[in-house]
């Protein structure tokens, strides 16, 4: 029988440790990483779980894949029910976290309760242990993995740990891995800080699994000379995600001044040739032939370059970042949204909800709604980097306006009241990403339906901006399904988006070579693929997975009391146009197109899962006759 690796759980009032197995009749149910996290979640939880209490459980799964030598296989997915949200909380990561759990043999980690001391948790080969950490109070992230790695036995040793906004449980608060690797969205950071940890360490014994020789490594090989023969290989390889900016700018889908407008008519400072003068060195994730991440350097705020000492030495920002601080807050100045970024990452903060908190902050201001006397004497406008910079430091210690900011914009709205809340831009309590709605019509349906709220990576329709009239026509019944700006076909699109993303990352694969590079959703590669864990299953197999988890992320959030009503996107996107557009364009009223999408996975008019859907995808055990809408 093949060893897929065990289950840590953790019991942290105690230090007790207890190992299991992941079986495989749970592997090919649901995978790992995403499919074990809300697997996990729903067994452990209830609908009055707080987030914030020892109840809720952290929950840390490399994917099915993670470590095993399959080509781009890093990711690891955080787990546990959302701060910020009050929902389904998950997070994916990259880096060397997973890698270090596969080397450690386990599949996931889960910690229960709460620490009775502030503490860092480290697994080696001698065990578990809990260290005291009050000499790593209010450190940054960077400095805590440092203070940490010199602790940790031999070189191979990974660490998730919390900044300074996780310590004070801030719902914006994330988890960083090595530099430039964050679980950043959902305000997960909060959660481990309620635990009373500060980071969580695994010193593996050695290397991860090496791709090795024979059949695997020819199998790698394939695979790896497809991600290389793509189109915009050399693109990502080159800049990374930031190309995709410019990208973005052309087809004025950027949430630009708080989507304000979907593009600015001269550069936006923030384009990959703007944020390649500070490239200093490619990195990446371990067997990625991609190597998207990079060092970079720029001055200090304020600084000459050539200032000794001056300069900033930190982690080059994917596009999410690049739009969230730079377009989204009217900055053009490509240091300071790397600056801005890199300052996120330090102190902890999700850089894609701060920068959606500090525009909706900005808007109203502009716009007269609140004053100076609100933001505590703070001028806020458009373009601003220090400004900007201060309500990040402000977010980071949760206190007074910029504070406010830290727990979201849906809270910040109903504190200021005023009416700021028609600028508060948000789905289930997630800020927006940096793509505009009203210019992507699968994207505004993802944005709706995502199990986690705004969010452009877990549904992924990339197929709406990348794929051929014939091929839209063939996988989706209308050529227009590869037009953006038509809502038809875009349910089938959004369906198979949704299930493929799901499967991806409980395979724990990366989404750039897999569906941005590869631009392929049939999971057809990516099931020889599972030949590296000894688990080998089909397309087919994985497609009903990728099915199984976002049936159950559905049902987890209706547990939790959200049903159809709340897919819906902020007003502005329904009736105000988009003037970037044609005319005739720029409104998303996605109610017929939702109902279509409901009903093709199987779901009441409701948005509820039939019955005969959750007994297909064997989950019926799982579910509660108690469960909203269910009928026998």
């Amino acid at each position: 029988m093949t060893h897929l690796g065990d289950i840590l759980d953790i019991d942290l009032a105690t230090g007790a440790a207890t190992r299991r197995p992941l079986d495989e009749a749970a592997a090919r149910s649901i995978l790992g990483g995403r499919g074990f996290g809300v697997l996990e979640l729903w067994r452990s939880t209830g609908p009055d779980t707080d987030p914030l209490s020892p109840s809720n459980p952290l929950i840390l799964a490399a994917g099915l894949l993670t470590g095993t030598g399959a080509p781009t296989a890093s990711r690891l997915q955080v787990t546990a029910r959302s701060p910020l949200t009050g929902l389904l909380g998950s997070s994916n990561v990259g880096g060397g976290f997973g890698f270090a759990l596969h080397a450690a043999g386990l599949a996931a980690l889960v910690l229960h309760g709460a620490a009775p001391r502030f503490s860092w948790l480290s697994l080696s080969p001698s065990g578990v242990e809990v260290h005291d950490a009050r000499d790593l109070v209010g450190l940054e992230t960077f400095e805590t993995q440092a203070a940490i790695a010199a602790q940790l036995p031999g070189p191979h040793g990974e660490a998730l740990v919390i900044g300074p906004a996780g310590e004070r449980l801030l719902p914006l608060a994330c988890l960083v891995s090595q530099r430039g690797h964050a679980a950043g969205r959902t305000g997960l950071g909060a959660v481990l800080g309620a635990k009373n940890l500060k980071a969580i360490a695994v010193a593996a014994a050695g290397e991860a699994t090496p791709v090795g020789t024979g059949d695997l490594a020819c199998l790698a090989r394939r695979y790896v000379r497809q991600i290389v023969a793509t189109d915009r290989f050399n693109d990502f390889h080159r800049y990374g995600s930031t190309f995709g900016v410019e990208w973005g700018n052309q087809r004025g889908v950027l949430a630009v001044r708080n989507f304000a407008v979907g593009r600015l008519d001269g550069p936006t400072g923030v384009e990959s040739a703007a944020i390649h003068q500070f490239f200093q060195q490619r990195s990446g994730c371990r067997h990625c032939p991609v190597q998207c991440k990079a060092d970079v350097r720029v001055a200090a705020a304020g600084t000459d370059v050539s200032a000794a000492g001056a300069d900033l030495v930190g982690q080059r920002p994917d596009f999410e970042p690049l739009v969230a601080l730079g377009p989204k807050l009217g900055i053009t100045d490509p240091a300071a949204v790397v600056r801005l970024h890199n300052r996120c990452d330090a102190l902890g903060l999700d850089s894609i909800s701060a920068g959606g908190a500090i525009a909706f902050a900005i808007d109203v201001f502009e716009r007269g709604i609140i004053t100076a006397v609100d933001t505590e004497g703070v001028e806020l406008q458009w373009g601003d980097e220090p400004a900007a910079a201060a309500l990040l430091e402000g977010m980071a210690t949760g206190e007074g306006f910029a504070g406010l900011l830290a727990h979201g914009v849906q809270r910040a709205a109903v504190q200021l009241g005023r009416g700021t809340h028609r600028y508060a831009y948000h789905v289930k309590g997630l800020e927006l990403s940096a793509y505009d709605p009203r210019a992507a019509w699968a994207t505004a349906l993802g944005y709706a339906v995502s199990s986690r709220g705004a969010d452009y990576t877990s549904v992924y329709p990339h197929h709406e901006f990348d794929l051929p009239a014939a091929e839209a026509e063939r996988l989706y019944g209308s050529a227009e399904a590869a037009d953006p700006l038509s809502p038809k076909g875009k349910a089938a699109l959004v369906r198979r988006s949704m299930i493929v993303s799901a499967a991806i990352d409980a395979l724990g694969l990366c989404k750039v070579p897999v569906l941005s590079l590869l631009n392929r959703f049939d999971l057809e590669l990516e099931a020889e693929l599972t030949a590296f864990a000894g688990l080998p299953l089909t397309a087919d197999e994985l497609f009903t997975a990728g099915e199984r988890i976002v049936t159950l992320e559905r049902l987890f959030n209706l547990r939790c009391g959200v049903d159809g009503e709340a897919d819906k996107l902020p007003v502005r996107f329904t009736e105000r146009r988009l003037e970037s557009l044609p005319d005739g364009d720029g409104v998303v009223e996605l109610g017929e197109v939702r109902h279509e999408l409901y009903e093709l996975l199987g779901w009441t008019h409701e948005g509820i899962p039939a019955p005969e859907v959750v007994r297909r995808l064997d989950l019926d055990p799982l579910v509660e006759t108690a469960m909203p809408g269910r009928r026998e």
